[in-house]
């Protein structure tokens, strides 16, 4: 069902009323005769008042329910399926205790398996020192404008000055004077993407 159509048609319907009233209040205002003419205008204001009160509220509902309707449609088909599942659970609790049991066991299997899979994604995708080490050291052999750098380091990790979120410093060294010189450093975030500092 097309809400903005029912909208528009509604919207379409209070500009008739409105002109109708006003082609109808103006013959009432223009009569001489002063009693049929107070009778008149009030019958014409109750009527396009009380017709007028209710395009208005029609309006007003279809336009909830349409913005609403929209937003909440999987909210609204997920508590169909919870309540579903609730009234089924209620049954099995009360009429059948060993399908109860075996379905909690099932579900509870499956949430510990779940749970072990999305933390072991977790955990391959969180970052760590070796990793951002091995992001910048990739780069820049693919890249090769660093061919002086003889060593990449993981210092740090640390909380970024310019994102406010964790970063893992890692410096560029070379030798010079038989010393091995710290000559860039990088903060390499979260996603695997860095910045040079120096």
């Amino acid at each position: 069902m097309n809400y903005k159509l029912i909208a528009w048609g509604l919207g379409f319907l209070i500009i008739i009323v409105l002109v109708v009233f006003y082609f109808a209040y103006s013959k009432y205002a223009l009569q001489k005769a002063g009693r049929n003419a107070i009778n008149g205008l009030t019958r014409v204001i109750k009527r396009t008042r009380l017709i007028l009160i209710i395009l208005i509220i029609a309006l007003a509902g279809d336009l909830g329910y349409g913005h609403f309707s929209n937003q909440n449609s999987t909210i609204h088909l997920n508590l169909i399926s919870r309540t579903g599942r609730l009234f089924s659970s209620v049954k099995n609790k009360f009429f059948d205790k060993s399908a109860e049991s075996s379905s909690s066991s099932e579900s509870a299997k499956k949430a510990r398996e779940s749970s072990k899979l999305a933390s072991s994604k977790k955990k391959a995708k969180e970052m760590t020192g070796a990793k951002a080490v091995a992001i910048v050291k990739n780069y820049y052999a693919k890249q090769k404008t660093e061919s002086d750098v003889e060593q990449y380091k993981f210092i740090k990790s640390k909380i970024s000055t310019v994102s406010q979120k964790k970063v893992y410093e890692v410096g560029a060294y070379k030798t010079e004077n038989g010393k091995l010189v710290q000559v860039h450093d990088f903060e390499v975030n979260a996603k695997g993407k860095f910045d040079l500092l120096y």
